[in-house]
């Protein structure tokens, strides 16, 4: 029998928190993406969402946060869609990998969640001008640099009108979508309080992804996110329109 992922409700916070999000020729995403899920696109692009973030608290409902586990958490994880049975669309987040800084993190992870955790080293380095981050991975390595100094500006072959409008679309639906079978998805519904979301975007004077070689990724912005609460529900199983 099949081992159902996602099978308990989890709380935490998090903080920090930065979002770096890239463009993609859509082409060059699919390959990465399993069906039924399909891209969410722009004038040709997918966009593919790393984020940076330390967790805290982190604990089954309805323990105290005071017994919860903190650690670094860097996920990559595509804009992704589908159909519902009933019609409407679902759309969310579908995770290609993750990396955190714990051993347990990285056991209970894979054993209950699919969304492929190794461990690695995670180094975050904060200033008021600055945040400076490198993740050693021996297959997949990073680095990045934020200026917080700069002001942030629209990306070169950006394809929205302004950087507004570009951080208004991008950010993400709350929902964790990965795949059961060909017609069903397994998804995770996350509980955040919209009117406590604050992020802003930020200008990043240097970015480094192994993960993202070869991909044609080009990065369209940064958001910086401020510390918030969040609920991570069970996964449920849902029929969907392959």
């Amino acid at each position: 029998m099949k081992f159902r992922r996602n099978p308990i409700t989890v709380a935490g916070s998090i903080r920090p928190c930065w979002l770096f999000v890239y463009r993609l020729p859509a082409a060059t995403a699919r390959g990465l993406l399993p069906e039924p899920l399909r891209l969410v696109t722009r004038d040709g692009f997918a966009f593919l969402n790393i984020v940076v973030c330390r967790l805290r608290g982190m604990r089954p409902v309805p323990l105290p946060a005071s017994v919860g586990l903190g650690y670094w958490h860097v996920a990559y994880r595509l804009h992704a869609w589908a159909k519902h049975e009933d019609g409407t669309m679902l759309e969310g987040l579908h995770f290609l990998r993750s990396d955190c800084d714990r051993l347990l993190i990285e056991k209970s992870g894979n054993l209950l969640t699919d969304f492929n955790f190794h461990r690695a080293g995670i180094s975050v380095v904060e200033s008021a001008a600055a945040v400076t981050g490198h993740i050693a991975s021996a297959d997949a390595p990073a680095r990045f640099r934020i200026d917080r100094r700069l002001a942030p500006a629209l990306a070169a072959g950006s394809p929205f009108a302004t950087l507004e409008e570009a951080a208004a679309a991008l950010k993400y639906r709350p929902f964790g979508l990965s795949v059961e079978s060909e017609d069903t998805l397994n998804v995770v519904r996350v509980r955040r309080t919209e009117a406590a979301w604050r992020s802003r975007v930020v200008a990043v004077a240097e970015a480094d992804w192994r993960f993202l070689d070869n991909h044609e990724a080009a990065l369209e912005l940064c958001y910086e996110v401020e510390p918030i609460d969040y609920v991570w529900e069970r996964g449920q199983v849902v029929r969907v329109v392959p």
